[in-house]
């Protein structure tokens, strides 16, 4: 089967910033020369960084051009407060509605083995997802799962809470979650989905949960519109031991 183009783009970048050939802060090269390089439209090459800046690799700062944004280093910090979505959730006036916008199985790339404790091109389960209230979208998710842990897996476990499912249907208990919150510019498609503008603020949130024996079991991605969250969290004597 041959490869879509702009997926080897997407790569071939991806495999330079991992490999610190493009480190953070530098500028990747403009659409104009990656299609030259390449030998193909700059819609083509616009598919390949579109997908890169969702994925948190690199960002676009207006008027100056695209900048890498991953830190190698962020791969070996060890924060563990626990995180629920649903929680996350709570404050909202209105009920929550999930829409899965996207479920398929895939193969997982460097970041992902490295978070769900898999080794790279094991075969994963991949969802997208829309929350929203009264027509307004709030939050818009990526969701990865290592299949070898779940076996045969319906889309309709994301219609909901997906942590509910784990702990009352799986019956497993989960231990902790390592979390990272910052802000971004959005990509074209995420700045449709949650009806904002392209390089607007939004509140991103990467996050990896654990099972009491340790195993990664499930690694998100959620872009949360900034003007409808804000993030809360109760620091106590425990959490600086």
């Amino acid at each position: 089967m041959t490869v879509p183009i702009y997926q080897i783009i997407e790569k071939d970048l991806r495999v330079a910033i991992l490999e610190g050939k493009l480190k953070q802060g530098d500028l990747v090269p403009s659409e104009t020369e990656l299609a030259s390089q390449y030998k193909v439209t700059r819609m083509t090459v616009r598919q390949a960084i579109n997908n890169l800046l969702v994925d948190g690799y690199i960002y676009r700062h207006k008027g100056r051009g695209t900048f890498v944004t991953f830190n190698k280093k962020e791969m070996d910090r060890e924060e563990k407060p626990f995180f629920s979505f649903t929680n996350e959730m709570k404050g909202i006036d209105v009920p929550v509605s999930t829409s899965v916008l996207k479920f398929e199985q895939r193969t997982a790339d460097e970041i992902i083995a490295m978070r769900l404790q898999i080794r790279i091109g094991d075969p994963i389960y991949y969802a997208e997802r829309l929350y929203h209230a009264d027509n307004i979208p709030l939050a818009y998710e990526r969701v990865y799962l290592p299949i070898a842990m779940y076996g045969d897996l319906a889309p309709e476990v994301f219609g909901d809470s997906f942590y509910d499912y784990v702990q009352d249907e799986l019956h497993w208990k989960i231990r902790n979650c390592v979390r990272a919150i910052e802000a971004r510019g959005l990509a074209a498609n995420v700045a449709d989905l949650l009806h904002q503008k392209e390089g607007e603020p939004s509140l991103y949130m990467s996050s990896v949960t654990y099972l009491e024996n340790g195993r990664a079991f499930v690694y998100t991605r959620c872009y949360f519109h900034a003007e409808h969250f804000r993030f809360k969290h109760n620091f106590s004597r425990r959490d600086s031991l």
